[in-house]
């Protein structure tokens, strides 16, 4: 690969690496504070992830019955950086809960309009999430198969 070629390839991706890279620790920092503990590192390793792996006006599904074809927004991290900063260093619990008394529910997807948000919505719909907001192991993401599938989730221990 030429050298030019290479360089304008690599342009394409470092805009996404480097956010990613700068929001990393807030984002562990954050998650400590706002998941539960158990799950709070595997889930701000996703979320970063998530982010690097970001594509704005990527094809989304429609739904059932909804002709439209509708794509992803622009990348909700933009802003993270800047509002993990206005939370302070180390982030308090008291930080997060005044950023987000604005807010009356949890966003269905992440937005960018917070970054706590955003990442409670990131995890509250992921299975992970689902299963500690019932505290059963429901597992949406998992075929159980018709042979125990009368049977209820089992709890979370």
């Amino acid at each position: 690969m030429k050298r030019r070629s290479f360089l304008a390839v690599a342009a394409m991706f470092a805009p996404r690496w480097a956010r990613a890279q700068e929001v990393g620790p807030g984002i562990h920092e954050l998650a400590k504070i706002v998941l539960p503990a158990k799950v709070a590192e595997k889930t701000a390793d996703q979320f970063i992830q998530w982010i690097r792996d970001y594509k704005p006006g990527a094809e989304i599904a429609s739904g059932y019955g909804n002709p439209r074809t509708q794509v992803t927004a622009p990348n909700p991290s933009t802003h993270y950086a800047g509002q993990l900063r206005a939370l302070g260093s180390p982030i308090t619990r008291g930080a997060v809960e005044a950023a987000l008394a604005s807010f009356d529910r949890i966003p269905q997807r992440p937005n960018g309009k917070h970054v706590a948000a955003d990442l409670l919505s990131f995890f509250y719909s992921s299975a992970d999430g689902e299963d500690s907001l019932y505290g059963l192991a429901i597992k949406r993401d998992d075929c159980r198969g018709l042979g125990n599938s009368t049977e209820r989730p089992a709890r979370l221990t």
